[in-house]
């Protein structure tokens, strides 16, 4: 597939053609937050952060949706019915996270219909990560600065422009009928080339996680989970930071026989997510409640979907407020194994 290069002066033009026929989101800074919004009302794209502070998934799953409303007995659905979406400024580990959650929203034998509305036809521009943070791990989770796993496009910020690589051929095909491109010359391939090195050379190595799993299959009474839960506040910064965290609630508005049905994130961190109308919960202490984070991201899922349920995008490491970091838990679990 060709490489093209767009100059960063034309980036607003060719954002702007975009949006002829899609809805457009990318990056944009509001009270000090950076998180993807529609690029409408004067909205600006911020052309270099590190990584947004909310993930790009409430896009396509939004932090609170309406599913239909209802009216006396008559129901009607709410399902996004607009342009199709273009994401532009997705990082790597966020844009392998779509692919995640619609393993589980578009699974062989239900489909939901509010994910696919949103996710269907949609355009994903990724863009490498010449710099990661000190907090990314993508590189443990079979990932990377510059994966394309989840991209229609993966950008390359280079001097002055941007290289940009088709990797679907709904992407090619978005790039070769875009007049605001010209074709990369081997100079620019190659600077490239010598970017994406550098950004995977500056990852700490990665320890194998091969036995991860079968590490905690094999540790559920284990003191570790005592010790770890002792400093956890229980206030799930971390799972609602996290782009590939997709438990919610669902609850009715209703007044005089009119409402709405609503579905809003939650979060396995809380007491309430799981507990019955008896008054039990099976996850009665936090040590359950963490517990049961660690073994879904990398024990089920990996039972389920053959994946990790992580990204290695370290929000949840660098929203912690009492700096628990998910690489130290994985080396602890791992020494424990034998």
């Amino acid at each position: 597939m060709e490489t093209y290069k767009l100059q960063k002066d034309k980036l607003n033009s060719f954002l702007k053609n975009l949006g002829e026929k899609f809805a457009v989101y990318a990056p944009v800074e509001s009270d000090g937050i950076i998180s993807f919004e529609k690029l409408e009302n004067g909205k600006e794209l911020v052309p270099d952060f590190p990584r947004t502070h909310r993930p790009p998934k409430e896009v396509f799953y939004p932090q609170t949706e309406v599913m239909f409303r209802f009216d006396n007995g008559d129901m009607k659905s709410a399902e996004y019915d607009g342009k199709p979406i273009a994401l532009f400024g997705v990082r790597p580990c966020d844009a392998k996270s779509f692919d995640i959650i619609g393993n589980v929203f578009i699974d062989p034998k239900y489909e939901d219909p509010y994910w696919t509305a949103r996710r269907k036809d949609s355009l994903v521009f990724t863009v490498g990560c010449n710099a990661p943070l000190p907090s990314c791990f993508c590189n443990w989770v079979n990932g990377g600065p510059f994966d394309n796993a989840g991209s229609d496009v993966l950008v390359t910020d280079v001097e002055g422009a941007y290289l940009l690589e088709p990797v679907t051929e709904k992407g090619e095909k978005i790039l070769a009928d875009s007049s605001t491109l010209e074709k990369a010359a081997k100079k620019d391939i190659e600077k490239a080339q010598d970017i994406k090195d550098k950004a995977e050379s500056s990852l700490s190595e990665a320890p194998k996680l091969d036995s991860l799993k079968e590490a905690l299959d094999n540790l559920w009474e284990d003191p570790l989970w005592d010790k770890a839960s002792l400093k956890c506040l229980g206030c799930a910064a971390c799972t609602f930071s996290c782009p590939t965290c997709y438990c919610f609630d669902i609850q009715d508005e209703e007044r005089r026989g009119k409402g709405v049905r609503i579905r809003l994130w939650d979060t396995c961190q809380f007491p309430l997510f799981t507990q019955e109308g008896s008054g039990h919960n099976p996850r009665p202490t936090q040590k359950d409640r963490l517990r049961q984070r660690f073994m879904h991201k990398f024990s089920y899922m990996v039972e389920t979907q053959d994946s990790f349920g992580c990204v290695g995008c370290g929000r949840c490491i660098a929203f912690c407020p009492v700096n628990i970091d998910v690489r130290e838990f994985i080396k602890e679990i791992l020494a424990n194994k034998d």
